[in-house]
C-alpha cells in the first residue's frame, strides 16, 4: 500500500525542491526522490548513515506543510567495490515503502534533475574560474605595467646619474688642464724675468 499523498503526489508531474548537488549522489538521489514524492516545500535535516560492503543506509528527516518525518533511503555496494550505486533499490518516506514501479519511476525523474542541475552547477563553476582567471590576467597586466613605469623611472634616474658623473668627471678634467695651465704660464713668466734681468 501507498501513502495517499504519495500516490498523488507520483501521478502529477514532476515537481522539485530547488537545490544544489551536494557532490554526494546517493544524498542528491535521496533528497529528491523524497522532494517529488512528498507535496509542497520539504526542508531537509542532518542526514544519517550507516555502511557495510553490502549497503548504504542513509536516513534523511524532513519537515514539509508543519509535519516532521523521515525517509530512509538504501543503495547496494557497487561491484567495483568501496562505492555504492547512485540510485537507491529500496526508499521508505514516512513509515511506508515505495514499490517498485513507483520507485523506478521517481528514481529515473531525480536522475534526471540531478544530472541537469550538476551540469548547471559545472557550468556555473566554469563560468566563475574563467571570471577568476580573467581578473587574474587584469590584476597581471596592471602589475606588468606598474612595474613597466617603475623600471622607466629607474632607467632615466640611472641614466641621470650617468649623465650628472660624466659631467663631474669632464669638470675635474678641466680643473687639471687649468691647473697645468696656471703653472706653465708661472713658469714662463719667471723665466721671463730672469732673461731681463741677466741683460
Amino acid at each position: 500500500m501507498i501513502y495517499p499523498r504519495i500516490a498523488l503526489a507520483i501521478t502529477t508531474s514532476v515537481v522539485m525542491a530547488a537545490c544544489s548537488p551536494t557532490g554526494n549522489p546517493q544524498l542528491d538521489m535521496c533528497m529528491k526522490i523524497t522532494a517529488n514524492v512528498l507535496p509542497g516545500d520539504v526542508e531537509f535535516g542532518e542526514i544519517r548513515e550507516s555502511k557495510n560492503n553490502r549497503e548504504l543506509r542513509m536516513a534523511l528527516p524532513y519537515t514539509t506543510d508543519g509535519v516532521s518525518s523521515e525517509a530512509l533511503c538504501v543503495f547496494a555496494a557497487d561491484t567495483t567495490g568501496g562505492t555504492y550505486v547512485s540510485s537507491p533499490k529500496e526508499v521508505t518516506i514516512d513509515g511506508v515503502k515505495m514499490g517498485s514501479k513507483d520507485l523506478m519511476r521517481a528514481s529515473l525523474a531525480s536522475s534526471k534533475v540531478v544530472l541537469k542541475e550538476t551540469a548547471e552547477e559545472t557550468k556555473q563553476q566554469a563560468a566563475a574560474a574563467a571570471e577568476d582567471a580573467k581578473a587574474l590576467a587584469n590584476d597581471a597586466k596592471d602589475k606588468a605595467t606598474e612595474l613597466a613605469g617603475e623600471a622607466k623611472a629607474k632607467a632615466g634616474e640611472v641614466a641621470t646619474q650617468i649623465k650628472d658623473s660624466e659631467a663631474v668627471a669632464r669638470a675635474k678634467e678641466l680643473a687639471g688642464e687649468t691647473t697645468d695651465k696656471a703653472k706653465a704660464a708661472i713658469v714662463e713668466g719667471a723665466k721671463a724675468v730672469q732673461q731681463q734681468l741677466e741683460k
